[in-house]
């Protein structure tokens, strides 16, 4: 006699697909920017593969306002990159310059929902609009990453706009020094 399925299992797959999931309320916190949510994924230790999700979605959705195929699967793989990047960046600032404690996979996951607001860049080849959605995407996003590394850093906002400032700038200046 076979036994009955264990239906209380869940799956990760299936948090995504349940309406009152936690991915699609932890997304729509990140876009009313509240700050709970970042503490709420940060307790959470399985909130790497949500977030990883979160990533490929917007850059999906940024994909969607390029124009060639090529250039949406490089958006995808550039969007993993950058997200592994800063977060290692911003992980590394903190630890160095607050002498924080943080666990990089709870900033991982934070800044990994962060990211989702660069799905506006699906309006970035748009004529005439397209520079303020790429504005937008990029000035909304760099609010979300201080709310997020505040939340997770467990500081002032002060600090996590120098931490976000250290951690993004310096590479932009090594980078147009490179350029330049």
């Amino acid at each position: 006699m076979a036994e009955p399925e264990n239906t209380s299992r869940s799956s990760v797959f299936a948090d995504f697909l349940h309406p009152k999931g936690q991915f699609l309320s932890r997304v729509l916190a990140v876009l009313r920017f509240d700050p709970a949510v970042y503490r709420e994924i940060q307790a959470d230790p399985h909130a790497i593969p949500q977030a990883f999700v979160a990533v490929i979605a917007t850059a999906v959705l940024a994909g969607l306002g390029q124009g060639s195929l090529a250039a949406f699967f490089l958006g995808i793989a550039v969007a993993i990159l950058l997200w592994a990047l800063v977060s290692a960046l911003v992980w590394g600032v903190g630890v160095l310059l607050l002498g924080v404690k943080a666990e990089f996979p709870r900033l991982l996951s934070c800044l990994g929902f962060a990211y989702v607001w660069y799905g506006l860049l699906i309006g970035a080849s748009l004529p005439f609009l397209g520079v303020l959605f790429s504005w937008a995407g990029a000035l909304l996003y760099l609010g979300s990453l201080v709310l997020a590394t505040r939340q997770v850093f467990e500081t002032s906002t002060e600090r996590a706009v120098l931490v976000a400032a250290i951690a993004l700038g310096f590479p932009l200046l090594i980078l147009f020094g490179i350029m330049g």
